[in-house]
């Protein structure tokens, strides 16, 4: 019997949530593994065999790792091109006054802040940082891309109320800070990229495992954001066709 379109969708939504939470850490166990994807032990256990079949994970003493075909699939993918090449040298500067701090870049997706590119650093051994990311609630960064964030997805603790005036000061301030309240003790700092008509495609952020060292970098990045705002504006503009528009950089939100 064919499967219907809602169960089909429904295996492909379970799969994809434990390749999510497998994403985030080496090797998981199957109990966590089911827990973090919201799925039944059975569940997980069954998926989890036809995802390894595939080679898309690995399962090593009962433990369970993404496989080699997803990272395969995963070098496929090169996100805001255009971004990635304004921001490297921007960058690579902020890096030498960062001094080993993890930098990234991230775009707004869906609903979610997601990092496209960046300099790992002492933040990625609690946290990795590296592209394809999404940043849990209350970053730096969602706040300095958020337009309007959906109450389930605030911050523990927060209130929409504080979520919007956090919002209103990292627009007016031109920069945000973030003191453990995104990712246990990780600090953060973020600062806007502009594109040419002045709205916000982007955020650059610099994280710190001890919070007094992102404190006096809001300068920093803020510059290091303006500059990747700069060479993003020097890049030439995508050609069109009549029979097909480029993509943008990024959707905006």
């Amino acid at each position: 019997m064919a499967r219907s379109g809602t169960e089909g969708r429904g295996v492909l939504e379970g799969a994809f949530a434990l390749m999510e939470v497998l994403a985030q850490d080496d090797e998981v166990g199957l109990t966590r593994l089911a827990a973090d994807a919201a799925l039944p032990k059975a569940t997980a256990h069954r998926l989890l065999g036809q995802l390894v079949a595939l080679g898309a994970v690995q399962s090593r003493e009962g433990r369970y790792c993404l496989g080699p075909r997803t990272f395969r699939l995963g070098q496929a993918w090169h996100p805001a091109r255009a971004l990635r090449a304004a921001a490297a040298g921007p960058l690579r500067e902020l890096a030498t006054t960062a001094g080993g701090l993890s930098l990234s870049v991230s775009v707004p997706e869906a609903g979610h802040t997601i990092i496209v590119g960046g300099i790992r650093g002492e933040a990625d051994e609690v946290f990795a940082l590296r592209a394809g990311v999404v940043l849990p609630p209350g970053s730096a960064a969602e706040l300095i891309l958020a337009a309007s964030t959906p109450v389930e997805r605030l911050p523990k603790g927060w209130t929409k109320a504080t979520w919007v005036r956090e919002v209103a000061r990292a627009r007016t301030e031109g920069v945000a800070f973030q003191y453990g309240q995104c990712v246990g003790p990780l600090s953060c700092v973020a600062a806007p990229v502009l594109c040419t008509t002045g709205q916000v495609v982007a955020a650059v952020a610099a994280s710190a495992l001890d919070g007094k060292r992102i404190a006096p970098l809001g300068e920093a990045v803020a510059r290091a954001a303006s500059m990747i705002s700069a060479n993003l504006a020097r890049l030439p503009a995508p050609r069109s066709t009549p029979k097909a528009r480029q993509p943008a950089l990024t959707r905006p939100h």
